[in-house]
């Protein structure tokens, strides 16, 4: 009897969902849109391993897990340098074991497997909603002895070399630059803030999560939001909280905020963003939004050059 495809969790990792490209359309319902934080490196593995490129996949985060392979399948790993040949189409056989280890500095990759991981779709999506419990397996992360079925794919796939160039790995030394414009509240703050914001470091702190980023520098000053109407939220938005912080918002943001918006991350650094681990440093550099859909329509004829998968 042939064994079913899957993965088996032998050791979890510190933080191993199941995503996917998210549940875009259910924010006025107030779900979240959730998916992977990285919708580059999820794209490009699962071109890589000849899925569509909406597949879910695994996001792992700061410590990988170990896999079990049951059937035979392969696996791609994009994004931080995990395992033992990130950016490369790893061929498994029934049995197999595979430690994704993390490289120093890598904080966040996407972990593809030939067929797409079989979870059951809600909303649209077999991503995981952490903050609600939902998606996913089971609506949470992995634990020792989870197995997860793996979907038979549509064809053979053939094992692709990444052109691992840097803007697909973890970033470099040095400050992290994310291209960021103007966001809608930008007014309210006063030059000396504006200014503050834009020349600052800002150090990534540890109590981030998949709903946002919270970065440690200057405050920019105590701000009013008692009495702010809450408004929709999008992904990359930089809103500065009541002490003067900013949060950047990711993936499982809340659908609504009250808080002022003074810049949005461009879509296309999002990912070096999701790569960039907690302690290091970025700075914001200041560039049009019309740059900034330049910049994303570029990405994104760029993945559809790289050969395998469907879009």
């Amino acid at each position: 009897m042939t064994a079913a495809r899957g993965l088996l969790a032998l050791e979890p990792g510190l933080l191993t969902t199941v995503q996917d490209l998210g549940r875009p359309g259910w924010a006025a319902f107030g779900v979240p849109v959730a998916g992977a934080l990285d919708e580059e490196a999820l794209r490009l593995a699962n071109r890589l391993v000849g899925n569509a490129e909406s597949a879910a996949a695994l996001e792992i985060t700061l410590v990988g897990p170990v896999l079990r392979v049951s059937g035979a399948l392969d696996v791609a790993v994009v994004g931080g340098s995990f395992g033992p040949a990130p950016g490369r189409v790893l061929r498994l056989e029934d049995g197999d074991v595979v430690s994704l280890t993390a490289a120093p500095g890598a904080a966040r990759a996407i972990v593809a497997a030939s067929g797409g991981i079989d979870v059951p779709v809600v909303l649209g999506s077999r991503s995981t909603c952490l903050s609600a419990r939902f998606g996913g397996f089971q609506g949470r992360r992995l634990l020792r002895g989870d197995f997860l079925a793996v979907s038979s794919p549509p064809s053979p796939s053939s094992p692709q070399l990444l052109d691992a160039s840097a803007d697909l790995l973890e970033p470099g030394a040095g400050d992290v630059v994310l291209r960021a414009f103007a966001g809608p509240d930008e007014a309210e703050f006063d030059a000396k803030e504006r200014a503050a914001f834009w020349g600052a470091r800002w150090r990534i702190l540890p109590e981030s999560n998949r709903m946002g980023l919270r970065l440690g520098g200057p405050s920019l000053g105590l701000q009013e939001t008692a009495s702010r109407a809450s408004e929709g939220t999008t992904t990359g938005t930089v809103q500065v909280t009541a002490d003067g912080h900013p949060i950047v918002l990711l993936a499982e943001r809340p659908t609504t905020g009250g808080y002022p918006k003074l810049a949005v991350v461009a879509a296309v650094d999002l990912g070096l963003l999701a790569r960039t681990p907690p302690g290091r440093s970025v700075r914001f550099e200041r560039i049009p939004v019309t740059e900034a859909r330049s910049l994303l329509a570029a990405r994104d004829v760029r993945l559809r050059s790289f050969p395998g998968g469907r879009t």
